[in-house]
Formats: C-alpha cells, sequence, structure tokens
C-alpha cells in the first residue's frame, strides 16, 4: 500500500487583514472573511489564526494539486465512465452491498435528525444517499445521484472527498467548504476498513446545520466501528477469528474494553486485522501483520487455535515487543466463493458493479420482511399502524402481506383511497348511509366501508389527502368503534383494524393545521417508512425479480436480458415513481424489445429524459448532459416536478383521454383527476401547467 505523503510546506502569505481591533473576539466569521480573501487573491490562507491547519491545507491542495478556481460554485457531476473501475457492470460488489445494507439500518437511528447518511467508493463516487429530512433543495439533486463525485478534485474539500483522499476522519463547517455550493451545509465523513486494512468505503453525512460538522465526525466514528465489525466478521472465511483484549473479561479493559480482531486462516497465515487489534499488538499498521505466518505474528498456530476453540478457553497472545494480550477463539465458517473473492480482490479495483450472478441468485424483499417482523403481533392487540413512504414504494403491498400474514386473515381488507374519491362522497364510503337519505341514494341504503370490514381490516390509503371535517368524524368512530350511517341516528358496533398509509409528511400538516394533532397520534401507533427505490440498497436485485415477473406474467418463452448499460441506468436513475414506475418500464421494454438483449432504445423516451440521459449517448456522461448545469440553464427537478411532468406526458400523449392516461401511469382515473387539480393541469389538449 502506497504511504500518503504528508502535506508539504508552503510559503504562507499573509493572509487576510482584521477588520479592525476586535477582530478576534466573538462574532466575526473568520472561515467566512478567509475564504473571501481567498476568493479574491486566489490564494489559501496560511494562519492558524483564521482557518484550522486542515481547511488551510484542504484550501491549499484544492488550487494547487487539483486545480480548482478559487471561489467556483462546483457543481456535482457523475464520475466519467473511463474513470470507473473496469468490472462495474451492474450491480454492488458484495462487500459495498453488504455495507449498503448494514448502512441502511444505521439511517433508521438518525431519527428526526434533518441529516443525510451517505455510502461512497473508496474514490469518494456515490453508492447510497440516506435522506432524512435534510431537504436538499432541487439544486443540489444532482450530488445525491449514484455515482456523484463526491472527491477532493472535483468537489472541493469536504468530509466525504478528504476522508478518501487523506485516509482519515474528515469534517467541515459551513464556509470552510472551498467549494460555494456547500457553503450551507456540514460535511463529514470516516473510511471504512476492510479485515486487510484496505479503504472499502466512505461514510459520511451531510446537514444543513453548518456548525454540527464535530458532531456528526463523532457519530460517524461510532457508525465507522459498528461497520467495520460486521464487514469483518462478512469477509472473513475459513479459519479463526482471535477476539483480542489487554486484560480478562471483567477485569477492566482500559482502553481498549471493547476488544480488537485478528483472524487467522486455514492455512496459517494472518489474513484479517481491525483497528483495535493494530494497536494491541503495536504493528503501526495492519500491512505489518497481514500474511504474515501466525507463529511469528503471535507466537500460535492453527492447531493450538482449534484446541482453544473447542475447549472454549481463552489464549495468550505474545507478539514480539508487545504487551501480552488475552484472546477468545471463536471459528470463521467457509463463505461461499462470491464474499471469498470480494476478500481476495486486489487493492484499488473492487468492483462496484457485480456480475450478473449476483442479480440471478435467489432474492428476498428484506425491506418487506423487516416491516413485516416490525407489524408482528401489533394487529393482535388492536394497536394502528401507519404506512409512510412516497408514491410508488408499495404500501398496499404490503398492507396485502399483512393481512395474509395476520390473525385476521380470513377476514376482509377493505380498501378505500381517500385522495380519489370526491370529498362529497368520501364520508358515506367510509360510514355508510340510509335509504332515501340524500338524492341518487339506493333505496336499501350502503353499509359502508367500516361495515364492510367488520371483524377484518380498513386501509386508509392517502389518509393525508382526507378532508379536515371528516378528520373529526373518523377520529370519533376510531375511538369508540361505532359509526352511524348517514340519514340515521343508530350506531352500529364495527370491530375494525385501521391501518393507514400517506405518501405526505403528516407532522408537517399538523404544523401547519391541515391535518388534526390527535388524529394523527391516534392513526400513528406503529409508523412503517418504505424508501423510496432510489435509497434501496438491493434495488437492482429487485428489480430482477419483478424483471422475471413481468416475463413470466406476459409469458415470454426466450427469456430476455438487459444490456450492461441498461442496469447502469438503472441504477443511477432517480426512479421518482419507485416501484410503481419500475414496473411501466419492465413491461414496456419487454413488449418493444426487438432481440433477447433488452438495450437503452429499447426503454421508454420519457424514462431516459428523467436521468437527462440521450440514448444515443454513452451512459457515463454527467447528470447534466455534457454540459454542467450553469451552462445548459437548466434546473433540477424535485419529486412533484417530475410528478407533474409524468401526468402532463400522458395527458399529452393520450391527446387529452382520461381513460388513457391513467391506464399508461398505472393509477386509477380519480387518482389522475385529483393529481390534475393539484397540479392545474387540464384534459383537453390544452395541456397548461399551473403558473
Amino acid at each position: 500500500m502506497a504511504v500518503r505523503q504528508p502535506f508539504p510546506e508552503r510559503a504562507k502569505p499573509a493572509g487576510p487583514r482584521p477588520c479592525g481591533e476586535d477582530a478576534g473576539l466573538h462574532g466575526v466569521d473568520r472561515p467566512g472573511v478567509a475564504w473571501d480573501w481567498m476568493r479574491q487573491t486566489g490564494q489559501a490562507p496560511g494562519g492558524a489564526d483564521w482557518v484550522r491547519p486542515q481547511v488551510a491545507e484542504a484550501w491549499a491542495r484544492c488550487i494547487d494539486e487539483h486545480g480548482l478556481s478559487a471561489g467556483a460554485d462546483l457543481a456535482p457531476r457523475l464520475r466519467d465512465a473511463e474513470s470507473r473501475a473496469p468490472n462495474m457492470d451492474a450491480s454492488l460488489s458484495p462487500a459495498a452491498a453488504h455495507l449498503a445494507e448494514a448502512a441502511y439500518d444505521l439511517r433508521a437511528l438518525l431519527g428526526d435528525a434533518e441529516v443525510a447518511l451517505l455510502l461512497a467508493d473508496p474514490d469518494a463516487a456515490l453508492i447510497q444517499f440516506f435522506d432524512h429530512g435534510l431537504e436538499i433543495s432541487p439544486g443540489g439533486a444532482p450530488m445525491t445521484r449514484v455515482g456523484a463525485d463526491w472527491s477532493e478534485a472535483a468537489f472541493g474539500n469536504n468530509g466525504v472527498g478528504a476522508a478518501s483522499l487523506m485516509r482519515e476522519p474528515a469534517a467541515f463547517d459551513g464556509k470552510e467548504h472551498f467549494n460555494r455550493a456547500l457553503h450551507r451545509f456540514a460535511t463529514a465523513g470516516c473510511p471504512i476498513l476492510g479485515p486487510d486494512g484496505r479503504i472499502h468505503a466512505i461514510i459520511g453525512m451531510v446537514s444543513a446545520r453548518r456548525d454540527s460538522a464535530r458532531l456528526m465526525l463523532g457519530s460517524l466514528k461510532i457508525a465507522r466501528r459498528l461497520l467495520e465489525a460486521s464487514l469483518f466478521e462478512y469477509l472473513v472465511s475459513d479459519g479463526y477469528i482471535l477476539r483480542l483484549r489487554a486484560s480478562p473479561l471483567g477485569a477492566g479493559g482500559g482502553r481498549y474494553a471493547a476488544g480488537g480482531r485478528l483472524f487467522v486462516a486455514a492455512d496459517g497465515h494472518v489474513r484479517g486485522v481491525d483497528r483495535i487489534g493494530v494497536e494491541l499488538l503495536e504493528a503501526g499498521d495492519a500491512e505489518a501483520l497481514i500474511g504474515e505466518e501466525a507463529r511469528t505474528a503471535i507466537g500460535l498456530e492453527p492447531p493450538a487455535l482449534s484446541a482453544a476453540n473447542a475447549d472454549g478457553r481463552a489464549v495468550t497472545v505474545a507478539r514480539r515487543g508487545a504487551p501480552p494480550l488475552v484472546a477468545e477463539i471463536h471459528r470463521a465458517p467457509r463463505r461461499d466463493a462470491e464474499a471469498a473473492a470480494a476478500h481476495r480482490a486486489a487493492p484499488g479495483v473492487e468492483p462496484l458493479i457485480a456480475p450478473h450472478a449476483a442479480r440471478d441468485g435467489e432474492w428476498r424483499d428484506g425491506v418487506l420482511e423487516t416491516a413485516l417482523r416490525k407489524a408482528s403481533g401489533l394487529q393482535e392487540r388492536n394497536i394502528p399502524i401507519l404506512i409512510t413512504g412516497e408514491s410508488g414504494v408499495g404500501k398496499d403491498h404490503l398492507v396485502r402481506r399483512l393481512h395474509a400474514s395476520g390473525p385476521r386473515k380470513d377476514r376482509p381488507l377493505v380498501a378505500i383511497n381517500c385522495a380519489a374519491i370526491p370529498r362529497e362522497l368520501i364520508e358515506s364510503e367510509l360510514f355508510g348511509y340510509e335509504g332515501g337519505s340524500f338524492t341518487g341514494a339506493r333505496a336499501k341504503g350502503k353499509p359502508g366501508k367500516f361495515v364492510e370490514a367488520d371483524k377484518g381490516i380498513l386501509f386508509l390509503d392517502e389518509i393525508g389527502d382526507m378532508a379536515a371535517d371528516l378528520q373529526a368524524t373518523l377520529l370519533r368512530v376510531l375511538d369508540s368503534n361505532e359509526v352511524v350511517p348517514i340519514g340515521s341516528s343508530k350506531p352500529i358496533r364495527v370491530d375494525v383494524r385501521v391501518v393507514a398509509a400517506t405518501n405526505r409528511s403528516l407532522p408537517e400538516m399538523v404544523q401547519k393545521g391541515t391535518f388534526r394533532r390527535d388524529l394523527y397520534y391516534r392513526l400513528n401507533g406503529v409508523q412503517l417508512w418504505l424508501p423510496p427505490l432510489r435509497e434501496r440498497p438491493d434495488r437492482l436485485r429487485l428489480l430482477a425479480h419483478l424483471f422475471r415477473l413481468e416475463q413470466e406474467a406476459l409469458d415470454v418463452v426466450e427469456p430476455l436480458l438487459f444490456a450492461e448499460d441498461v442496469w447502469r441506468v438503472f441504477l443511477e436513475h432517480p426512479w421518482p415513481g419507485n416501484i410503481r414506475e419500475a414496473r411501466n418500464v419492465l413491461r414496456s421494454s419487454i413488449a418493444v424489445a426487438k432481440e433477447t438483449v433488452i438495450r437503452l432504445d429499447d426503454l421508454p423516451v420519457d424514462f431516459l429524459q428523467e436521468l437527462n440521459v440521450d440514448s444515443r449517448r454513452s451512459v457515463g456522461a454527467s447528470l447534466f448532459g455534457e454540459r454542467a448545469p450553469e451552462d445548459s440553464g437548466e434546473t433540477p427537478l424535485d419529486l412533484s416536478d417530475w410528478e407533474a411532468r409524468a401526468v402532463r406526458f400522458a395527458l399529452a400523449s393520450s391527446k387529452g383521454n382520461i381513460a388513457k392516461a391513467a391506464r399508461s401511469l398505472g393509477i386509477t382515473r380519480a387518482t389522475l383527476y385529483h393529481k390534475m387539480a393539484r397540479y392545474g393541469l387540464q384534459s383537453d389538449r390544452r395541456i397548461i401547467s399551473k403558473r
């Protein structure tokens, strides 16, 4: 492994002049003053009185080594295809996929912290981005795309890029960033090392609180320890894991109470060691241990390790020049060839994208199974469930699975879309009515959804679109378990388990007064969040699974395959319509495919336009096309813009035919009317966007 040279001493300019005698007192934005001076002079300040030494060195690298213009507003871009690893072909590598799934689990610990958690490859190209309330503006959306280049050479100093370059944790607040586009954020990053001491990924955080970098860095160091421990256990194969401690368990572990790990393979050589293990053994770095015979490195051989493991006893580890350690021995089973190959990969060429075998194997929906496990037992205790997530993520599918696996699987599941039914009719749909209670009512009346769902489950979809006056009635029914049909004074007792779903932020609606606070807490017994497709670490395996299902549904005789550049589009696409959009794209591609291999030309044009990719060009180009955003004059769109664009395109393609447009979008006509009203669209040939 090449050792990075320390940053060379440089002639330091005088630096910015203080703005008077009180320049050092509280209230002076020192990084801001230093950044303005750098922008005007084109030189990084050398005085530590103005910015931290790490910041001054990073700015100097940006100017002297990377050739970036001082004061520039650098736009994020995709890593060029030529600069990517040669075997980045179509899905996350085993190690990267494992880290992405582990990072996804960590995302749930963020709560309402309003930060984004991200995972990048060793060269700072984005692998995964988990936005948890950060609300990045539409103009910043490209920096959240898979493949976005966060390296210091492309994006200026930031926590992720600096951690990749310097191989150590890094964090920057606000105007400590060289890039003006990052001044409204704080960024932090930590390298994730594998058992062989190589960097396998960078874990990072971004926050709109510009003074939170150091706090985020502390959280990331904890996350790093968890991720490295998980990666260590995942990658080692066929040998012995030694859990090292400076003293016996319970005797006071001192600084290293958590212990370190060292892995001895079946061939008797050391093949892995973690950070704490390196420090406990006083080895300097992992390279001093990796590949060394265990007999020489720690004074033990595999037969002794096997005997200690069988007896369940600890052993003493003695390395020359280091104090003796206590080690517990655990057998590491032989892993499958895929994980072992990831461990043996040569430095610098670990694939971000894995071969077809990784996509074609058996697949289980871990996201759905996690939600089902969380909901297990809740229905028996009558605890209401609120499912949240963007439109199209599969909330209705989760409800069907909850019903099929729950205690009321033999009872009815009744669903109602609160956004698809006109406000004047939804009360009668929910609670029913007596015969002749209003003009147009049936002579015998109608029972209503609550009565139909008696002893079963009632699914209230798009609950955030329910009218305010009806919310009070719904709350009363949920509290009393009684409904009073329209035109009647006699309550009907019902036994209903309610599951609600929404793609809107109910807490924000509560703050604005458009959704009742008491109803929100009544529905939000347990909340299940389904991630958007672009944030799922298993999205390519999910797409491969859906692709097989669609071929079976369409009775495809000869199995079809996607070309590698199509898989790359799938990996980098934002998928604003999520799984619903994915099924439509897959179905359309199968229908128009001319050969057994589906290529870019077979994908829907509007789908490619969402990624700003021309099917006649290489997919490795920038997300903005061939030009930077400031040159193109185009402003990236947020999700509501994409939805409005999709609705407008469907209406235009169908020449204003509502039924055809609804079918092309995979929604009901009532839902389409609702979305048209939301975006101010008309159904005739004059498709006009709301101003």
